[in-house]
């Protein structure tokens, strides 16, 4: 894109709560650190208005209900059919789904956080992270499955008054590209770049971990139109946790990543898109926050300088569309 623009900085934020990991973790645990995420949900969003940084919140669909409960047979959500089917997970989807109301199990609904994100000063967007988490992009994830979690992730979200334009892929894993735009969906958030084109395994961790350490500007991305009227806004900085060997990587080098992301995004009139999920903040919470404030506070002086732009997903395609009609009007990068 033009280098005269400016440069433009996306948050996204993956909200799952015990959705995100029930596969992985147990319950209890889920249970516990889902509402030691919830106080990080109200802190970010104070921090969001003190510096005027909207993000799009990719919240997981089932989230948004108030409640739901299983029929006779005892089944969860018979109206999402065909439900998912991965020979890794030996169980039904919603073997976990408590089918009970938010009040009872606050881990697995949050309307009161659809609330919190409406009541910010900040105007946010609330995207759609799938109705029930599960990974587009396995090759069991048939077109009927994706159609069915998506028609429910809408659903749950109208109920809201919620109309869904962005996209954050569960575990980032992309596919079914046709079915978002069938869908109205205008955006989602594609892989980040590889450090090591090829590198899988240990080698692809390592380097991570390496690159993390030193601050390493984030790798370019590309928006890209895939399909008609649907972009594909990559992230290219995820704001890792400090669990395990993370803990040495100093907070400094997180914040330096940012900023460098940051600087980029200006010289070159290109992206620069943080991400992470707020349970990415529940170990050393104080320093995590610490950087972050850094970030958007270099962030919030490089737009009071008419340098960057700050966007949610879907403004930023909004402004997209825009450019590609208008391609001698001046555009945000």
């Amino acid at each position: 894109m033009a280098r005269n623009t400016r440069g433009t900085m996306v948050l996204s934020l993956d909200l799952e709560l015990s959705w995100g990991r029930f596969d992985k973790l147990s319950t209890n645990v889920l249970d516990a650190e889902s509402l030691e995420e919830r106080t990080h949900i109200k802190r970010l969003l104070a921090l969001f208005d003190r510096y005027e940084i909207p993000a799009t919140w990719a919240m997981v669909g089932h989230l948004m209900l108030d409640s739901c409960t299983r029929d006779q047979e005892g089944q969860a959500h018979v109206e999402v059919s065909p439900q998912p089917q991965f020979s890794w997970f030996a169980h039904n989807w919603f073997c976990f789904d408590p089918c009970t109301k938010a009040s009872l199990a606050p881990s697995w609904y949050a309307p009161d956080i659809v609330e919190w994100i409406r009541a910010a000063k900040v105007h946010h967007e609330i995207g759609s992270h799938s109705f029930a988490h599960i990974y587009y992009g396995d090759p069991e994830c048939t077109s009927l499955v994706a159609r069915a979690d998506i028609k429910a992730a809408v659903n749950a979200a109208a109920q809201k008054g919620v109309v869904l334009n962005s996209f954050v892929f569960p575990r980032n894993q992309v596919g079914h590209l046709p079915l978002l735009k069938s869908f109205g969906f205008r955006t989602y958030r594609g892989a980040m770049p590889a450090l090591i084109p090829g590198a899988r395994g240990s080698l692809r961790r390592i380097a991570n971990l390496l690159d993390q350490f030193c601050g390493g500007s984030p790798k370019p991305v590309k928006v890209e139109e895939t399909l008609p009227g649907l972009w594909n806004i990559p992230g290219n900085h995820f704001f890792m946790a400090r669990h395990g060997i993370r803990k040495y990587i100093p907070i400094a080098s997180r914040v330096l990543k940012g900023k460098r992301g940051i600087d980029n995004a200006v010289k070159t009139g290109q992206l620069y898109h943080l991400w992470f999920h707020p349970f990415n903040l529940n170990t050393d919470s104080d320093e995590m926050f610490s950087g972050l404030e850094q970030i958007f506070s270099y962030a919030s002086r490089m737009r009071e300088e008419g340098r960057l732009n700050i966007l949610t997903m879907e403004e930023y395609a909004w402004h997209l569309e825009k450019e590609k009609k208008e391609p001698s009007a001046a555009s945000l990068g």
